[in-house]
């Protein structure tokens, strides 16, 4: 080009128009990276750029949150009713992340799991279930429960590394009876006089891979906008998730009420992810009537939602004590938003609805 101009002498006009339009564009170019525009020009805000997970240094280890605090101290599971009698639940709004288990026909259980913040109370307290193993085994912390079938006891204390504090196994006080509600949903346990009374000192690894930040995570770069999940558990239990724009978070509601926390509001989390199994047949003395997903050893499909956008993708488990590994489904690794996660597990006879 230059060529060209240098030899047409009788257009030095040309030469000099040419030498004018690219100060001018390196001015412009300057002027943009110093300022990010330039007056009267909309500036460009360059798309999120898809990376692999953040580092965990310097971070909770459960919700991927920058924190200066160390946080040594381990994991507390708590093992929460939720029939209707037992809502609104205490000291919810504090954990870290939750597991929604089916565990009879249209009921449904939580398995709270606390360690960024422990409440004074959490409850009102269940029993455990066989599944429980699987989904807290990782944490390799304490779990807080109201007991339950001596099976199902022998099973949780053989193979999930938990440190088992049920109420049958602390001195009287370590739980507290609140005359103010019905039984069976009347218990409700004391996270610091549960650590008090362990030997567990090591805080739980990482459970999940996150993004540095919501821009970042796999549903807003590769996901579909979504405003709501609907987990069909049947009964009482079906549960919906709806997005709130202001906040940034996904709402739960029972199918008959807002799910409330006590003197906390409503249940609210940044990621959603649906879970669905098949059903584990392998426990002889099960009864019938006893719903237990196969989570371990296994894989299945899931849904993530963060941010007003859901991502499907897919969950494996090696053994009991191995957390989950989710995925996209081509194979790449699911990046959560940091902040506070629920599961909803489900059998994959159950429905699930996004809109």
């Amino acid at each position: 080009m230059m060529r060209w101009l240098s030899s047409r002498r009788g257009r030095p006009v040309a030469v000099a128009a040419v030498v004018v339009v690219a100060l001018v564009g390196g001015l412009v170019g300057f002027l943009r990276s110093r300022s990010g525009g330039v007056e009267g020009t909309p500036s460009v805000t360059p798309a999120p750029i898809a990376g692999g997970p953040v580092s965990m240094v310097g971070r909770a280890p459960l919700t991927g949150v920058p924190t200066k605090d160390p946080l040594r101290r381990p994991a507390i599971t708590v093992k929460i009713s939720n029939t209707p009698d037992a809502h609104p639940q205490r000291g919810l709004g504090d954990a870290d992340i939750v597991f929604v288990e089916p565990i009879t026909g249209g009921t449904t259980r939580l398995a709270a799991i606390f360690h960024s913040k422990l409440p004074a109370q959490v409850g009102p307290v269940r029993s455990l279930r066989p599944m429980d193993a699987a989904l807290v085994g990782p944490t390799k912390g304490i779990i807080a429960n109201t007991m339950a079938e001596r099976w199902v006891l022998d099973y949780i204390d053989r193979v999930s590394g938990l440190d088992n504090l049920g109420t049958l196994r602390v001195p009287a006080g370590t739980y507290r009876l609140d005359d103010t509600r019905r039984a069976p949903n009347h218990v409700f346990a004391r996270p610091g006089k549960l650590l008090s009374l362990s030997n567990r000192t090591a805080p739980p690894s990482p459970y999940f891979s996150y993004a540095p930040g919501m821009p970042q995570s796999t549903a807003q770069l590769s996901g579909s906008p979504a405003s709501s999940v609907t987990i069909g558990y049947g009964g009482t239990s079906t549960a919906t998730w709806t997005y709130n724009q202001a906040s940034h978070r996904w709402m739960r509601a029972e199918k008959w009420s807002p799910h409330l926390i006590e003197n906390d509001g409503q249940v609210a989390a940044d990621n959603v992810v649906v879970l669905t199994a098949q059903r584990d047949t392998s426990f002889p003395k099960a009864k019938p009537s006893m719903t237990i997903l196969d989570v371990f050893n296994a894989s299945g499909p899931l849904k993530l939602l963060t941010g007003g956008k859901v991502v499907s993708g897919k969950w494996s488990k090696g053994g009991v004590t191995e957390p989950f590994r989710f995925t996209t489904t081509d194979g790449k690794p699911l990046l959560l938003t940091p902040g506070t996660t629920w599961i909803d597990c489900a059998l994959t006879t159950m429905p699930v609805q996004v809109r």
